[in-house]
């Protein structure tokens, strides 16, 4: 089975990149591809709990999340992202952490990565 990391980085309201990037993670997932969701960056915000991004004209991602875990995707968060944002483990829904130096073992070992 292919493996592939799917790379978020942005923000996860505002622009079209980090929804983009779920829904490809989605659909490479669906078609039984190894997938694993990297969020990193200003895209650890998406973590967070009781988000409210009606108020900006913008769906929930937590439906996203769910989708992408139902068809077997793994989602997991730079943890040293959330800490230089001041983002507190309690404040996030429950994704599994990542150290820096375990991201060059993950994308090393995945077939391929895309970068959104």
């Amino acid at each position: 089975m292919q493996k592939l990391v799917i790379l978020l980085r942005s923000s996860p309201y505002g622009t079209t990149n980090f929804g983009e990037g779920l829904r490809a993670a989605i659909a490479f997932a669906g078609m039984d591809i190894d997938t694993t969701i990297l969020l990193m960056d200003d895209a650890v915000y998406s973590t967070m709990r009781n988000q409210n991004p009606a108020v900006i004209g913008m769906s929930s991602l937590e439906e996203a999340f769910r989708s992408a875990s139902e068809f077997g995707a793994r989602i997991i968060v730079h943890s040293e992202a959330l800490m230089k944002r001041g983002i507190a483990e309690s404040e996030i829904v429950g994704v599994k952490k990542v150290k820096t130096q375990n991201i060059a073992e993950l994308v090393h070992d995945a077939d391929a990565t895309i970068t959104f």
